[in-house]
């Protein structure tokens, strides 16, 4: 299926000083004529080509059937959307089902696979249960054949995460010898999860936790959420989504003895804005920038202010945003929400951001777009 472009959507924003030639959004698979959403477009950029993880959304936070998609020229073209074996939604009786939902693939080079890391969720009657409550990592693999794995669960206890462990949607780190590291989110008691990361071995089949991070925490309502991951300037850096209409973000020497948190604000000294939603990382080998949603006097009407969304360069030194660099990374199309979505390069001078572009319906719908930036600048390290 070839990319087209869509009026509405085919918007530049305005160009970032400096290493961003251009930003532009085009439309992928539409949806909101056709009362459908392919939701959590996730990228992984393997030896064969691109390949995609994406799901069907048909109400709040009720997923379909994992399916793959793969691009061999770049991502103008997309094959056909397929299920992915195996990742059937497992019918419980008397109305439950469960599963696997917000995976993000990456290739693994030092074995040829593709890692995909997830969460279990569980629904009755086509209604998210125990939001909560016993949420587990799923993770499986695409073998360098083609081939799918079983999914299955990461095979880790810990007393911060008697209820929940979760790594879904999150960006995460690849050593040279294999290791991975993994940002977590867990659940013990009450209602405020907990944040850290995990150390893991990877052999082609079976992730193995070796070591867990210092644990982070606020408790305030569901506390911390949905952490992503990246490593810049010679140290880790980890972004987290929070419920206290902020955003936080923490650095590391190794990945997993975390600084104090910190909010993240401006270079002007005020705050980012934003309500309960995923940020990520977009980085250059020449600088670091954070891909997030936030207040604005346009979209005060949309749930958490979740379009349209905004980058901005990360000042690592100062640890603050630069104001001057900010733009509109994908731009508003009405009320339509984004607020998932993922951050891969994908070449030299190309990074892109894929999202569903979500409309609150009966059932969701809503477009899946493809954000290209284009870097004046080769991103090589």
């Amino acid at each position: 299926m070839t990319i087209t472009r869509r009026n509405a959507l085919s918007l530049l924003a305005a160009p970032a000083p400096g290493l961003i030639e251009s930003i532009d959004t085009r439309l992928l698979w539409e949806g909101k004529r056709a009362h459908t959403c392919w939701f959590h477009p996730k990228i992984a950029v393997t030896p064969r080509g691109l390949l995609m993880t994406v799901q069907l959304i048909t109400a709040s936070d009720v997923m379909h059937q994992p399916h793959f998609s793969e691009s061999f020229d770049g991502g103008k073209t997309w094959s056909a959307r397929q299920p992915i074996p195996a990742l059937e939604r497992i019918r419980l009786g008397n109305g439950f089902e469960d599963v696997v939902s917000d995976v993000v693939p990456e290739y693994h080079k030092p074995t040829g696979a593709v890692l995909c890391l997830g969460q279990d969720v569980h629904y009755q009657d086509e209604k998210l249960i125990r939001p909560d409550d016993d949420r587990w990592i799923r993770y499986f693999v695409r073998r360098p054949d083609g081939s799918w794995s079983q999914p299955r669960k990461l095979d880790f206890s810990h007393p911060a995460a008697t209820r929940t462990m979760s790594a879904g949607c999150g960006q995460r780190w690849t050593f040279p010898n294999g290791d991975v590291l993994v940002p977590i989110a867990m659940l013990a008691s009450g209602e405020a999860r907990t944040v850290s990361t995990l150390l893991c071995s990877f052999d082609g089949e079976t992730l193995t936790p070796k070591r867990i991070g210092r644990i982070l925490a606020l408790p305030v309502r569901r506390g911390l959420l949905e952490p992503s991951l990246t490593r810049f300037g010679g140290k880790f850096w980890m972004t987290l989504r929070s419920e206290d209409e902020r955003a936080h973000w923490v650095s590391s020497a190794n990945g997993l003895d975390w600084s104090p948190l910190r909010t993240w604000t401006y270079d002007d000294g005020e705050p980012l804005v934003t309500s309960s939603t995923q940020q990520h990382w977009i980085r250059h080998r020449e600088a670091l920038f954070l891909a997030y949603t936030r207040r604005d006097p346009g979209n005060l009407k949309i749930l958490r202010w979740r379009t349209p969304t905004f980058l901005a360069q990360f000042d690592t030194r100062r640890g603050v945003l630069l104001r001057s660099t900010e733009s509109i990374l994908v731009p508003r199309d009405g009320d339509a929400m984004h607020g998932n979505f993922h951050v891969t390069t994908i070449s030299p001078r190309e990074t892109v951001i894929s999202l569903g572009d979500l409309i609150v319906d009966t059932p969701f719908r809503g477009d899946t777009l493809l954000t290209t930036i284009r870097w004046r600048r080769d991103n090589q390290a």
